[in-house]
């Protein structure tokens, strides 16, 4: 009997699901191997893409060491002895200056980077990398000295620098714009104010003082404004000093003898006073614009003429800051008389030593109308301090004979307040600024101040564009007609040390009376802008082109503000001398 064939087994629900997530499971485990392999590739790739890129960047570090750029040592018309009629010497080549400054002290000039190269002199690409060179050299040189978290008072918080700002014999600095340099041909020949290491560190003076102290910026009163001045100019010659180049060349003229002798580190912007020499001779140096070595002396500023030839001292700024620069010039030779021979090594250290003395004086002398005094007691008392004393001996003995601290200060010195050290909360760090020049590693700055705990301190130096403190807005009445409505920043902090400027007492001078005098030497020179305002029978309407003030309309009446410091008083337009308006 045939056998019945069986019916073929039917699977079950329960088995299918379980072959269908086997299955699933082999296409995940294969997608995850997949997976797996794509990271391995992107690994590699990634490994490949950073070697390449430290490769590329050690690449460019390594062309920017092995780059050079052509400079001047200080300044075109630099010589080793002075002449009628001096020349550009030969250009120097130098690596590609990198900036270690915080982000809070960049700087940039408006204009674009051309590729470092030793350029010829007289071309944009010479004159760009001059400047950056010499920027870069005084940021470098401050930003250690000063407090950590120091920020630039400019409207822009990057501190910019334009090199063809117009046509004048002339530089300036201003907070809305920073620093400005300009051109003019005289004789036949075009002279740029940006092409001078000695401007341009001159007038990044103006900028580093303005941030550490903002307070002098619209201070109405001969002896800030005129520190500012001179703050400028021991800028440049500190900043000289960081170039070897210019330590050799000071080795060589000085010879082991003298430090503070006429030099090519003394006489400061020689081009642009050869430039203005040329149209007026009376107006500068005859070997320069300003130099350090002088004798000048301190006198009274409102017994001083407001204006005169330069062998004379007046009570213009430019020319009153030569008291305070001789002395500092002196203070400088002394300290490094102190430390033995004249070397390399001990340029480097005194320039790096006064210039932290001269920011810790900053940061604590009072700005009251005796500013000199209390500058130069407040370096003599850090030096106390940081030195053990090491240096007084030879800062009072300059300051004492320049008239800047009257002889009594030899008897009292020993009574004035000392500073103690203060440590200083660190800032948040910065955002990062784009367009800055070359950058590396950053110095921050200095993290502790020498602090008298006075009223007067503050954190100035950290506010920025927006909260800059400013001295209290005072009316003058009858200024030369003014009447009442005029307000000025006076110089109202009281004194912190008992002392005074040579034929002077301690005090002696009325805030008031300060910012008086000062205003009528603007005045006289034609210095404030007033649009179309008669004053009195005289119309200073007229165009004229080294105004440095203006009136600005407040809820309380108007008040005189600066608007620039710049590096020339005389240019073109020193006038013979006139009387005081009162």
């Amino acid at each position: 009997m045939p056998t019945k064939k069986s019916a073929p087994e039917k699977s079950s629900p329960a088995g299918e699901n379980q072959e269908q997530i086997s299955e699933l499971a082999r296409e995940v485990q294969t997608m995850t191997e997949a997976v797996k392999s794509l990271q391995a590739i992107a690994l590699k790739f990634l490994d490949l893409t950073q070697a390449q890129t430290q490769m590329l960047a050690a690449q460019a570090r390594a062309s920017v060491t092995a780059a050079q750029i052509n400079i001047w040592g200080d300044d075109p018309y630099t010589e080793a002895v002075p002449t009628g009629n001096p020349g550009n010497p030969p250009p120097t080549a130098v690596g590609v200056p990198v900036s270690q400054a915080p982000d809070s002290l960049s700087v940039a000039i408006l204009a674009p980077e051309p590729p470092a190269d030793t350029y010829t002199p007289g071309t944009a690409e010479f004159r760009y990398w001059v400047a950056a060179e010499a920027l870069i050299r005084g940021v470098n040189f401050w930003a250690p000295l000063l407090p950590v978290g120091t920020r630039w008072s400019t409207r822009d918080p990057q501190l910019q620098a334009n090199l063809t700002a117009g046509e004048a014999l002339n530089a300036f600095y201003n907070r809305d714009n920073g620093l400005n340099f300009f051109q003019q041909t005289v004789q036949n020949i075009t002279f740029f104010s940006g092409e001078s290491s000695d401007v341009v560190c001159h007038e990044l003076g103006h900028a580093i003082l303005d941030a550490v102290r903002p307070q002098l910026f619209n201070a109405a009163n001969t002896e800030t404004a005129a520190f500012h001045e001179a703050f400028g100019d021991m800028s440049s010659i500190l900043t000289g000093l960081q170039l070897p180049l210019v330590r050799q060349q000071v080795l060589k003229e000085t010879q082991g003898g003298p430090f503070n002798v006429n030099s090519r580190l003394s006489r400061l912007a020689e081009q642009l006073g050869w430039a203005i020499r040329q149209l007026n001779p009376a107006a500068v140096d005859p070997d320069c614009l300003r130099n350090a070595v002088n004798q000048f002396f301190y006198q009274d500023p409102f017994e001083l003429p407001p204006s005169a030839p330069a062998r004379e001292l007046s009570s213009e700024v430019h020319s009153f800051s030569r008291v305070f620069t001789g002395a500092f010039y002196d203070a400088l030779a002394g300290m490094l008389a102190v430390n033995g021979a004249v070397t390399d090594g001990n340029l480097v250290a005194v320039s790096q030593q006064m210039g932290q003395l001269l920011i810790d004086a900053v940061l604590a002398a009072p700005v009251a109308p005796d500013y000199f005094s209390q500058v130069a007691t407040a370096i003599i008392q850090a030096d106390s301090v940081r030195h053990n004393g090491r240096y007084q001996n030879v800062l009072t003995s300059a300051f004492v004979r320049h008239g800047v601290l009257s002889p009594d200060i030899l008897d009292t010195l020993i009574s004035q307040p000392l500073p103690k050290v203060q440590q200083i909360d660190l800032p948040a760090p910065p955002p990062v600024i784009a367009g800055a020049i070359r950058r590396s590693a950053t110095r921050l700055g200095m993290t502790s101040l020498l602090t008298y705990g006075s009223a007067t301190e503050d954190d100035g130096f950290r506010r920025g564009f927006d909260e800059l403190p400013e001295l209290p807005a005072v009316a003058l009445a009858g200024v030369s007609g003014l009447g009442p409505e005029l307000l000025v920043h006076a110089p109202v902090h009281p004194p912190l040390f008992s002392v005074a400027s040579a034929g002077a007492k301690p005090g002696q001078v009325d805030p008031s009376q300060a910012a008086r005098e000062f205003v009528e030497d603007l005045l006289q020179e034609g210095r404030i802008d007033f649009g179309s305002t008669k004053v009195g029978l005289l119309d200073f309407g007229t165009p004229f082109k080294h105004k440095t003030h203006i009136l600005v309309d407040t809820p309380k009446g108007k008040v005189l503000q600066r608007t620039h410091f710049e590096c020339a008083f005389c240019a073109t337009a020193l006038e013979k001398q006139k009387p005081r308006l009162s």
